[in-house]
């Protein structure tokens, strides 16, 4: 029997994960006081998928690693790198006794392209006699530099890999499956001009078995970083991922999903997703569920059929990936409400109309991000909008534009990013043809810029990306302006669990405590915003540029007063 370790590298850096930078979250582990770099640790469907689909039609056996979860659950870390932790958890008796025959590296995320390498070659030497692959968004777009970087690979999938994984491993030539097939990338294949290689779908997605979720450490997942920095992390701790659909038909520039699902929309049947629904719930005993849908908008009623069959389980629904904001109607927000959504994350981008329509291609009016925002807030849902800074193409005064339409957008919070150019998207292949890069894009996070164009450095982005979360979160937080200091409060505590050094979040949730009759607490968390703020002189330079009146003392009802958020 064909015995498949799938593994799944970590998403950032070494060096983001033991030295964080300082605008990041930070996680710690149980016997460290040291922060280390937040991991994200989403259930990766992918290789569960595959789990299922090779399990039906060709009975293998199969395990995972996935060191996002793994590295979470470290007491503590002392290794020198990424690799030789690898080599330390893929030698220990678990792996060794399984004895994989195939090894199938998984990757989406450019901050893995050197984990993956590493993986490779530590796989190499524990298991010398395995067929190693990768595959995966990020795999998919760098296929040559990694053919170029290390010889430990011996093929890549182009795109999804159900199908072409069971053409390869039902052979008995495989080697000639992988010279032979359009979406098997061999060495020789890679280095040939053009990119002659083809996506191999399954059309009919019901076609694959209930997502074989038992390969995975579950309980780790609800150590989730990320959910806990929404306010739907404390309710869904116990959480389950899913995907009810493949590809996406928008072509936004800053994009590459379409790297491994295509651009045509490919659906589980109503009926199969209720089916998993229900297995989910029988097996796992959640209630707690996470869309992962690159467009879970499509088709006319679907969605609303979706929805509704979670909320007559009594199930809630977190969306994890933000809903295209055109379709979302009162109709649709109600029933959102209706089956106990508290918060979505809407695909705000830009607070520019130019940058919108010329430099994403994202098919988006102001009006109607201005309408949804209004709507959510009559609805009771919270609104989570992300912001992109730093497109090639976007000008300072585009930037400032923008800025001056998302102050005024009301929006509950605002998740500003620097603009990362994903392999495989347009806005990477841009920056590469323009030579924009001024750092590897390898060290991309969402928060570190790492190109610059003709009207902007990267220090510029890096800049005004924190410049503009501090304004749009605090200084003009939209639920203080109206007056709703309960929720703006537990927004800054929710940013103080994980970066418990914030001296601007400290100010002003001392000022909502201070709104809110806790003068005691209020004055404790106005004395730690000053002590945070002289300790670390990060700090300072958006104290001064906001006029954030910290340094003034400790009379916390005065200086709340005196706050620019009463401007």
């Amino acid at each position: 029997m064909e015995r498949i370790l799938f593994v799944v590298p970590p998403n950032l850096t070494f060096d983001d994960f033991v030295n964080p930078p300082t605008n990041v979250g930070t996680v710690k582990l149980k016997k460290s006081d040291k922060p280390f770099g937040s991991l994200i640790t989403d259930i990766p469907l992918g290789i569960i998928s595959l789990s299922a689909y090779l399990k039906k039609h060709l009975g293998i056996a199969s395990l995972a690693a996935d060191f996002n979860i793994q590295l979470l659950k470290e007491s503590e870390f002392e290794f020198a790198d990424f690799r030789s932790y690898f080599w330390s958890c893929l030698q220990s008796d678990k792996f060794q006794a399984f004895r994989p025959t195939v090894i199938a590296i998984s990757a989406q995320f450019s901050p893995s392209y050197h984990s993956v390498i590493d993986i490779a070659e530590v796989s190499r030497s524990l298991f010398p006699e395995a067929l190693i692959l990768a595959g995966g968004n990020l795999v998919t777009a760098v296929y040559r530099e990694l053919f170029s970087d290390t010889n430990c690979i011996d093929a890549i999938c182009f795109g999804e890999g159900e199908l072409p994984l069971v053409e390869l491993l039902s052979a008995t030539d495989r080697q000639k499956v992988i010279e032979n097939h359009a979406s098997w990338i061999s060495r020789e294949k890679a280095m040939s001009p053009g990119n002659p290689f083809q996506h191999c779908f399954i059309e009919d997605l019901d076609d694959i078995p209930f997502l074989d979720y038992d390969i995975l450490d579950l309980d780790g997942y609800q150590l989730n970083p990320t959910l806990s920095r929404y306010s739907v992390g404390d309710g869904a701790a116990h959480a389950m991922s899913l995907m009810t659909s493949r590809g996406c038909p928008f072509k936004c520039t800053f994009c590459a999903s379409h790297q491994a699902h295509g651009r045509k929309m490919r659906y589980y049947s109503e009926n199969r997703v209720a089916e998993d629904i229900d297995r989910l719930i029988e097996r796992y005993g959640v209630r707690s569920f996470i869309i992962q849908d690159d467009h879970f908008m499509g088709g006319k009623e679907r969605p609303y059929n979706i929805v509704s069959a979670i909320k007559d389980r009594q199930g809630s629904i977190f969306f994890q990936n933000a809903l295209a904001i055109y379709a979302l109607d009162k109709r649709f927000l109600t029933l959102l409400k209706e089956a106990g959504i508290h918060e979505l994350v809407l695909p705000v981008e830009s607070g520019s109309a130019r940058v919108l329509k010329d430099v994403m291609r994202k098919p988006l009016k102001l009006e109607i991000v201005k309408r949804v925002v209004a709507d959510c807030r009559e609805a009771g849902i919270f609104t989570d909008c992300n912001i992109i800074i730093g497109m090639p193409g976007e000008t300072k005064a585009d930037i400032a534009e923008g800025r001056e339409f998302l102050k005024g957008l009301y929006g509950d919070w605002f998740r500003v990013f620097v603009a990362t150019p994903i392999p495989g998207s347009e806005m990477y292949d841009q920056a590469a043809s323009n030579d924009y890069f001024v750092i590897n894009p390898v060290n991309a996070n969402y928060k570190r810029a790492v190109i610059q164009t003709e009207d902007w450095s990267s220090e510029y982005i890096q800049h005004i990306t924190y410049a503009m979360n501090i304004e749009l979160n605090f200084v003009h937080n939209s639920n203080m302006r109206l007056g709703n200091y309960r929720l703006a409060l537990e927004c800054f505590e929710k940013v103080l669990k994980v970066k418990s050094d914030h001296a601007i979040a400290y100010y002003y949730a001392a000022c909502c405590l201070e709104h809110l009759g806790d003068h005691d607490m209020s004055r404790q968390y106005f004395e730690r915003a000053m002590e945070c703020a002289n300790s670390d002189l990060f700090w300072k330079e958006y104290i001064d540029m906001f006029q954030i009146p910290i340094y003034r003392g400790t009379n916390t009802s005065h200086a709340c007063l005196a706050g620019p958020h009463h401007a």
